[in-house]
């Protein structure tokens, strides 16, 4: 059983992260990346 990722793991799209879950991922979007406006292409925030 390797370490799981590649099989059952996944991707956060914004900065690549690993997570067992969807949603592990999903919170982690919701806390890190909701309303910084990268997958629209925002950049006035930065």
């Amino acid at each position: 059983m390797g370490d799981g990722m590649s099989e059952s793991g996944v991707k956060c799209p914004y900065c690549g992260a690993n997570y067992k879950t969807n949603a592990e991922l999903s919170k982690h979007i919701d806390r890190l990346h909701i309303g910084s406006g990268l997958l629209e292409g925002d950049k006035t925030k930065y």
